[in-house]
């Protein structure tokens, strides 16, 4: 228990690392917590934003800022969970997008963008492109804008062969895409086809999604939008190095 006859200066000074200036008065459900004496309300809060510090913590915002330099940095040094990122990138926003659409299998929903699914809440997209639809429609531009990186020529150290290792008969390849499709055309091709299998239409998610080569890898098929199709797992196996016409 506190000593009431200190003065909170002295306990700030005693309980709190030097560098751990964020003690709060953390609040309680229900409860409008003032910045008055009740000592045991002062906690490290597990989460915290700079307008809550403001009302009750030891020292403003701009001091906190000055010291460690950015909000979440002092958050950090405090063994703070940082719940509001800052200067998030729009490519990291859609990155984030990216990874929850594939995990659904499906375009997200607002209510959806939240943890542990989703790295950011929907107040970075509200804030930067004004609503969350809006940036659903910026996020499909930026898939849809460039060519995938899949599309460059792999950079391959040239092999000698001879006769006694390849037949004949053998084809050899030279692909112009990465095998693996990345993040950008597996959203693509679940834009285009949704999140059920084309041979047998179960509905599909996370990594029971497999992303199919239509003309085989190993028979030249290279990893294009268009050469690209959902399967479940039982039939992306079963279909091998076959072909199937899905239409």
């Amino acid at each position: 228990m506190f000593d009431r006859g200190c003065s909170r200066y002295d306990l700030m000074r005693t309980f709190l690392k030097k560098e751990n200036v964020i003690a709060i008065i953390s609040g309680r459900a229900g409860q409008n917590i003032t910045p008055h004496l009740d000592w045991n309300l002062i906690s490290v809060s597990n989460t915290l934003s700079d307008a809550n510090y403001n009302e009750a913590g030891k020292y403003s915002v701009k001091t906190i800022q000055k010291r460690f330099g950015t909000w979440n940095n002092a958050l950090q040094k405090a063994g703070i969970e940082i719940t509001v990122q800052q200067n998030i990138s729009d490519k990291e926003l859609f990155e984030n997008i990216e990874e929850v659409w594939i995990s659904l299998g499906r375009q997200p929903k607002y209510d959806e963008i939240k943890k542990p699914l989703s790295k950011y809440s929907t107040g970075p997209y509200d804030k930067r492109f004004g609503s969350f639809r809006k940036a659903l429609e910026a996020f499909v531009e930026f898939i849809n804008s460039e060519n995938d990186q899949n599309r460059e020529i792999e950079k391959t150290e040239p092999k000698e062969s001879s006769s006694e290792t390849i037949q004949e008969s053998e084809i050899i390849f030279k692909h112009k895409t990465k095998r693996i499709p990345s993040e950008r055309v597996k959203v693509q091709v679940l834009m285009r086809d949704g999140n059920k299998c084309k041979l047998c239409g179960i509905t599909l998610t996370g990594e029971n999604i497999h992303f199919d080569h239509i003309l085989a890898w190993s028979k030249g098929g290279e990893t294009v939008l268009e050469n690209l199709q959902v399967l479940c797992a039982t039939h992306n196996l079963a279909k091998g190095n076959l072909e199937y016409d899905t239409k």
